[in-house]
Order: C-alpha cells, then sequence, then structure tokens
C-alpha cells in the first residue's frame, strides 16, 4: 500500500513537473496560451556562460543493453550530456538539433551523449529515434532519475558541456538552439 502511495504521488509530482517546465518554454511573459506545444521556442547559443571548471559527482546510466556505463568512461571526450524524456515537449523540440550536432561534432572527438529518463527504457526511445529520424544519438538510459539528484537538477531538458577532462564547463537548463550555425565552434571551444 506505501509503494503504491509513493508511486503515484511521485507519478503526480513528475507529471506537475513536467507541465511546469513546458509551460515555462511554450508560453512567454505576457503570450497567450496558444503556443504551439510542436515548435517550442528555443534559447539562443547567447546564454551559454561558463563557469570555472567543476567535478563532477560519479554518474552511471545504462545503455541500449542494459549494461552499466559510467561518465568516467568518456573521459579524452569533450562532451554534451543532455538529460531529456520522450514526453518532454522542450526536450523533444531539440533532439533534431542535439543529432545534427552529434554528426558534426564527431571528427573532432566531441560526443554527443542524450540520456533519456523514460521508464519505458529502451523500447521507449527506439520508437521515438525512428519515428523522428533521430540516427546519430547513442541510447543510454536513467529509468529511475537518479541523475536529475546527482546533479541537484530540478528539471528537462539540462545539458552540461564537460571538457576532455571530464570536468563541467557549462550547465543549461531549457532547450537550445544546437542547430545554430556557431553552436559547434562554441561547444569544440568549450570542451576542447
Amino acid at each position: 500500500m506505501r509503494k503504491t502511495l509513493r508511486r503515484t504521488v511521485l507519478a503526480a509530482g513528475g507529471t506537475l513537473l513536467a507541465g511546469a517546465v513546458a509551460r515555462k518554454y511554450l508560453i512567454g511573459p505576457g503570450q497567450a496560451e496558444q503556443a504551439d506545444p510542436t515548435h517550442p521556442p528555443v534559447q539562443s547559443l547567447d546564454i551559454i556562460k561558463p563557469h570555472p571548471p567543476a567535478i563532477l559527482p560519479r554518474l552511471d546510466f545504462l545503455d541500449v543493453d542494459g549494461k552499466t556505463q559510467s561518465l568516467e568512461q568518456y573521459i579524452g571526450h569533450g562532451l554534451v550530456l543532455n538529460l531529456w524524456a520522450t514526453w518532454c515537449v522542450p526536450c523533444v523540440a531539440e533532439m533534431p538539433a542535439l543529432d545534427a550536432l552529434a554528426r558534426t561534432l564527431a571528427p573532432s572527438g566531441v560526443r554527443v551523449l542524450t540520456v533519456s529518463l523514460d521508464r519505458g527504457g529502451a523500447t521507449a526511445v527506439k520508437a521515438f529515434y525512428a519515428a523522428h529520424g533521430i540516427t546519430s544519438l547513442p541510447i543510454l538510459l536513467d529509468p529511475h532519475s537518479a541523475l536529475l539528484g546527482a546533479l541537484g537538477l530540478d528539471g528537462i531538458p539540462t545539458t552540461l558541456l564537460v571538457d576532455r577532462t571530464g570536468l563541467e564547463v557549462v550547465r543549461l537548463q531549457g532547450p537550445v538552439d544546437w542547430a545554430s550555425p556557431q553552436a559547434a565552434a562554441l561547444v569544440t571551444k568549450l570542451v576542447g
């Protein structure tokens, strides 16, 4: 009984949080509630403000086969680490641009890692990728949303830029225009 109540409360809280995040990015100040949920606005790269490099906690997630992966495995690569979910409208809006960014950055050794918080796991992400033509992003999973707590986050999408030594240099909340011509150059400069 307690587990059922806890799950119900957590599910309701998650739904409210998703609605609040969607409202924040779909409806701006003074704007009527008629925003197009299929095309939410994204933030320009102007919001990127590097901070002094910060040590990250151990971050573990699952690959498509359910095997545990760690962010430490990617030391030596600059990283764009994005936390998202298929049910998150702002997340969905930025996924095609992250897919394009991953293709652009691949030759430089910078990796784009998108970690899904979907409880449906790989099945949900595979279906989403197929429906949206996503071909350059790995299927990485955090079905229990452990990364949110580990990083002290209050919502998604959230993107961290991590340099080649494994230090966080930028943290962004909300969808970003990764498709802009300057995005790849700026990311490469910041994560080195």
